[in-house]
């Protein structure tokens, strides 16, 4: 019975290693082209048709129990999630559960299929909103740049905005150095509740990829005051509706928000501080060549950030701030702080040809290599599967 037993356990750990090695190994080998920085005399401004009354405040990473409890969501319900924020003045709550799609409340106008694809054990995660299905499968242990390219690019096929989550989360996941090459995705969650990833997001505006942010809390506890109305993203939208919020997103007509975190504080406490702090941007205008940012409050500082994340200006105790973009500045976007701690992370100012903003991509796949990679797998294979169908039979 023990022998059985074992005998069983150990198809089954067999089994799994194959599987991993299976979708490790048979995946297509990608070539990059060399990135370009953004360069012309256009400067494009994805704010210039914001409207300062129409800010919509929204959260698209929270977690749900889910199957039983394996996937880490706590306790948390639907409904727990839906009324936490709710309270917290959030207009938009998504539900991006781990490779499951929440339809709850899907009739409401707002409401946008989302879910959270991987189960790679270095948290190479995609943030899928606008979902049209899930996607099940992943690479559970390495990736290399071609398994994260292949990923983005089938993720695009089924979910409107395929999002690299927590970039910075674990160091072995996306590395900084992948952003310079990695192409065909729109956004980057650089707010997360667990990590800042402005290194990861630098790199990809410093080669050339017009990848817009977005913040989320990446909630799984809504029991937990410090797990809610943290990082969350304000999106420029005349109404709260689904395909209204996603054109924002696209276009980077939002900014992410990094609000300060009390320890101490009750859900009640938290909810009058965040209504009487909570900064709004009022401007971001271009006039010629000199950038104007404006908040409802008063700015204690903000730094304006170019080519390789370096620090251009900053400015201090100021209401309106304003920076003379260089014929050098690939790009300039803005990090604003205010008395409280809070912090806002602004899309960036950037350069292209002409006003019509052609986005690069560098991946192709490079069949030859493919076809002799897989040949030689399959060989391997092959003479593995063979030794054992003879020593099972002797």
């Amino acid at each position: 019975m023990i022998k059985t037993t074992l005998k069983s356990l150990l198809y089954i750990i067999l089994g799994f290693v194959a599987l991993v090695t299976l979708t490790s190994i048979f995946v297509p080998s990608y070539s990059f082209d060399e990135p370009e920085p953004f360069h012309g005399s256009y400067l494009h401004n994805p704010y210039q048709d914001m409207n300062p009354d129409h800010w919509i405040q929204a959260n698209f990473h929270a977690h749900t129990r889910q199957f039983g409890g394996l996937t880490n969501g706590r306790a948390n319900t639907n409904e727990m999630v839906d009324s936490v924020y709710t309270s917290l003045g959030f207009d938009h709550v998504g539900l991006s559960d781990y490779n499951k799609i929440n339809y709850y409340d899907s009739a409401n106008p707002s409401y946008i299929p989302a879910y959270e694809h991987g189960y790679g054990i270095f948290k190479t995660h995609q943030l899928c909103i606008g979902a049209e299905k899930v996607r099940r499968l992943d690479f559970f242990a390495f990736q290399n740049l071609s398994m994260k390219q292949h990923t983005l690019n089938r993720l695009e096929k089924q979910t409107r905005l395929a999002i690299p989550a927590h970039p910075s989360f674990v160091k072995k996941g996306y590395l900084v150095e992948d952003m310079k090459y990695l192409s065909n995705y729109k956004l980057m969650e650089v707010l997360n509740g667990f990590r800042i990833s402005t290194n990861h997001w630098d790199t990809a505006l410093s080669n050339g990829h017009l990848v817009y942010l977005i913040g989320n809390d990446d909630s799984h506890d809504v029991t937990d005051v410090t797990d809610v109305a943290t990082r969350f993203t304000m999106i420029n939208a005349p109404e709260n509706e689904a395909e209204q919020l996603l054109t924002s997103l696209e276009n980077g007509n939002a900014y992410a928000v990094d609000f300060p975190i009390d320890r101490k504080e009750t859900l009640e406490q938290k909810i009058k501080r965040l209504k009487k702090n909570l900064p709004y941007i009022t401007q971001v205008e271009l006039k010629g060549d000199t950038l104007f940012i404006a908040a409802d409050k008063n700015i204690s500082k903000i730094r304006f950030i170019g080519q390789d994340g370096k620090e251009l200006d900053t400015q201090k105790n100021i209401k309106v701030a304003c920076y003379a973009i260089q014929p050098d500045d690939n790009y300039v976007r803005a990090e604003l702080r205010f008395k409280d701690g809070t912090t806002l992370y602004l899309n960036p100012i950037t350069r292209h040809e002409n006003n019509i903003i052609v986005k690069q991509r560098l991946d192709h796949v490079n069949y030859p290599k493919t076809i002799i990679l897989w040949t030689i797998y399959s060989i391997i294979l092959g003479f593995i599967a063979l030794r054992m169908v003879r020593k099972t039979n002797d």
